[in-house]
């Protein structure tokens, strides 16, 4: 009898464990407040397609340019919900990245194909024909072999069929590392872009693999040089800028140098935190068509390092903060050299500090701190085309939800689909 109740006993915590750890999300979800979008003026209709990933804490301060946490609560925010992490339940997070609406919709439709791969886009190509996937191997690499390969599995669309190959990739001497930036195909033609770092260098180097599947090689390698006609051989830094997404198929990539001033030893001894100064900046432009890389001409005023960077299609956007006005300055990237210039007041309402931008189908979405509340935005969507403002509104706790001195809320992403 006595093993019986402990059976019983035993079965029973193991039941109230499971569900608890199943039902936690019902348990969450009135624990932190819900946020609202409250239009001022404009089309409410412009926040449709809108998701905005932040951060709530009970007890954050804001300083000059900066939001302090000290317990963050990560969350989703659209015009129907605010969803935080943890009221989500265990299988939607083990299922795919909750903020990645593309790779939602990926394995909702795919679910057969989406099965044991990384859940990146940068990993996935998508058109009206195909679904792509690469994933680099790199296991061996720190082996005496110093060996990775490509993985890759293409789904046709219209026949269901799937097809996999393996390629090696070709590397220099005391490569440490491969990241994988982003896969296109162009004419039917698979392009893959990497990002290599060395044991030996603090520079790192841009590659695009152009591959021959059937005969499962690399049939080229492009070495991307970022050389400069205005500063020579200074050591700098290298960003790829595209907003890539596996069904947004690209014609070039955008990529941003910034130059560094040469490397102070005694600097670093003395200071922890030293890290050499920007000098400058230039951009240039990868044609995956031509396979060519060139220079981007852009004005002294738009290299100012405090000026930031978005590509969106085939236009690059060079913004930044001037009191209380955001200055814009479209650069077209179709080699004609002509650009076009915004300037953009911010709510009366609004911090001159800029929490979250982008630019997307020729409109920029804007996100300031409110100057009256740590949990308040103002958020913006403006017209580049007729300089017009689309929307205008606050981003704020709903209305059963008061503030609280200590409170705070923090803006830090977005998506638009």
């Amino acid at each position: 009898m006595k093993r019986y109740w402990k059976f019983v006993t035993i079965s029973l915590i193991a039941v109230l464990a499971i569900a608890v750890f199943y039902l936690q999300p019902l348990f969450t979800k009135d624990q932190y407040p819900a946020f609202t979008f409250k239009t001022v003026k404009g089309d409410a209709a412009e926040l449709k397609n809108l998701t905005l990933y932040g951060g709530y804490s009970p007890l954050g301060y804001n300083s000059p340019g900066n939001t302090f946490f000290y317990i963050e609560k990560p969350f989703s925010l659209t015009e129907k919900e605010t969803l935080y992490d943890n009221q989500r339940s265990y299988f939607e997070n083990l299922a795919v990245n909750p903020f990645d609406n593309q790779l939602q919709k990926l394995q909702k439709e795919n679910k057969t194909f989406m099965r044991a791969k990384d859940l990146d886009s940068r990993n996935f190509f998508e058109d009206d024909t195909f679904l792509a996937y690469v994933a680099i191997d790199d296991s061996q690499l720190s082996s005496s072999s110093n060996k990775a390969v490509f993985n890759i599995q293409i789904l046709n669309k219209n026949s269901k069929e799937v097809s996999s190959y393996t390629i090696d990739i070709p590397l220099k001497d005391n490569t440490d590392y491969l990241y994988l930036e982003n896969i296109q195909i162009i004419d039917s033609a698979l392009k893959v872009v990497t990002r290599s770092s060395f044991s030996n260098s603090a520079q790192e180097e841009y590659h695009v693999y152009h591959l021959d599947l059937g005969n499962q090689k690399v049939i080229k390698d492009d070495l991307l040089s970022f050389e400069s006609k205005t500063f020579g051989n200074e050591q700098s830094n290298v960003m790829l800028l595209n907003d890539l997404q596996a069904d947004q198929p690209e014609d070039e990539l955008v990529f941003e140098v910034d130059y560094l001033e040469p490397y102070d030893e005694k600097k670093a001894e003395e200071d922890p935190d030293y890290y050499p100064d920007t000098t400058g900046r230039e951009f240039f432009v990868y044609d995956f068509k031509n396979q060519t890389i060139n220079p981007l001409l852009t004005s002294k005023e738009n290299n100012h390092t405090e000026t930031n960077a978005v590509v969106d299609k085939n236009n690059l956007y060079l913004y930044r903060l001037t009191n209380q006005t955001i200055e814009v300055s479209t650069v077209f990237l179709d080699d004609s050299g002509k650009s076009e210039n915004y300037v953009f007041d911010l709510p009366s309402g609004s911090n001159p500090q800029l929490e979250w931008m982008t630019i997307q189908a020729e409109k920029l979405y804007l996100i300031t701190p409110a100057k009256d509340s740590q949990t308040k935005k103002e958020l913006m969507v403006y017209d580049l085309n007729s300089s017009d403002i689309l929307y205008e509104g606050v981003i704020e706790k709903t209305a059963r939800n008061k503030d609280q001195t200590t409170d705070a809320l923090y803006i830090y992403d977005g998506s638009i689909n």
